[in-house]
């Protein structure tokens, strides 16, 4: 007996316990090769992603003067360890007296280049020593106010203008302020001033 109908008698596909075996198999070995990766999965990286940074790097900032003529920066930084003189307050306010006492005063004669109030006309020396510098100022104001003239000698010479009295207080505290002079050194000297300019 042979032939398709034979065929089916004899194996029975689905219902004999060996198809059911062989049935069986090929599914167990299907499940099992779709569940282990492919061969490509082991060459191939994942993609990294790049994440920008949260905080930016800040950029280098430097300091330049501005010209008042110009429009645009200096080129040269600012330089930070130079720092201006700071005024010695007590000598500014022994000054400050002395200008007082002058607002006061009746008009006075002008002084020429050639009186002798006339040497505080001059631009403050700017090269000396702060240790040396009263050894400097004390000579000048002594040739002035010195205690070997009179308050009444002091006040005949006086005079005002560019060569006198208004020119003496600017060089006082130009120089006061460079040299940070001590108010004690100054105190005598303007203190005979005073009384000079008071007897007008």
């Amino acid at each position: 007996m042979g032939g398709v109908q034979n065929f089916w008698k004899q194996h029975n596909l689905g219902v004999s316990k060996a198809c059911k075996e062989n049935l069986r198999k090929s599914k167990t070995a299907a499940a099992h090769q779709q569940s282990q990766p492919g061969i490509q999965a082991f060459f191939t990286k994942p993609p990294t992603a790049h994440v920008p940074p949260t905080i930016p790097t800040p950029s280098c900032v430097i300091a330049y003067t501005v010209d008042a003529r110009s429009s645009g920066p200096c080129t040269m930084p600012i330089d930070l360890t130079v720092v201006p003189p700071v005024p010695n307050t007590c000598a500014i306010s022994v000054l400050a007296t002395l200008e007082k006492a002058i607002k006061t005063i009746p008009a006075l004669p002008e002084a020429s280049e050639t009186n002798e109030i006339a040497v505080y006309s001059q631009h403050v020396p700017i090269e000396l020593d702060k240790e040396d510098a009263w050894e400097y100022l004390d000579p000048l104001l002594n040739h002035f106010l010195g205690s070997n003239r009179s308050v009444e000698s002091i006040s005949k010479v006086l005079q005002e203008g560019e060569n006198g009295l208004v020119a003496m207080v600017q060089y006082l505290k130009e120089f006061v302020i460079r040299y940070d002079i001590d108010e004690g050194l100054l105190e005598g000297k303007v203190s005979r001033l005073v009384h000079a300019i008071q007897m007008w």
